[in-house]
């Protein structure tokens, strides 16, 4: 091939990439496909809880509470992942606790400390609803407070 259609042949390569950036904004290349692993999830607050004994005063704080809903598409399982921080807000040697309950069971927590401390509760199936609740003791201890979590629309 000549050195002049060589030129010419480049040339006319250059000109058509450009006409395409110029007429789409962006020069398309084949992109890597991406696997869909089928799963799904809404993450729904469920804010702030506290315990207080009879006299108003504060024993027991859950904050930045949140109810992870999942579920898979492909192999049609659900969970749910609850998160929030709980806080003995009184070191008076009576501590913090929680309780997160739902269809498949329930998990316990307690924090004696006075440091806000992150709590995580797994659970595995299809729910309509988590259960919150919150209080303080020892040993035996009252539930003071709770809040119910309603599974979204679909999960």
């Amino acid at each position: 091939m000549s050195e002049r259609l060589q030129k010419t042949s480049l040339r006319a390569v250059a000109a058509s990439a450009l006409t395409a950036v110029g007429i789409g904004g962006v020069l398309l290349l084949p992109a890597a496909a991406v696997a869909d692993d089928g799963d799904r999830r809404q993450t729904v607050s469920c804010g702030t809880l506290e315990s207080k004994d009879s006299s108003g005063v504060v024993h027991a704080k859950i904050r930045n509470c949140t109810v992870t809903w999942g579920k898979n598409i492909i192999d049609g399982s659900y969970w749910q992942t609850v998160k929030f921080q709980l806080l003995d807000s009184r070191t008076d040697g009576v501590c913090a606790r929680a309780r997160v309950a739902g269809e498949h069971g329930s998990k316990d927590f307690s924090e004696c400390n006075g440091v806000w401390t992150t709590k995580t509760a797994n659970f595995s199936g299809r729910t309509s609803d988590i259960f919150i609740s919150i209080g303080y003791g020892h040993n035996a201890w009252d539930l003071t407070h709770y809040k119910a979590v309603l599974a979204p629309s679909g999960f």
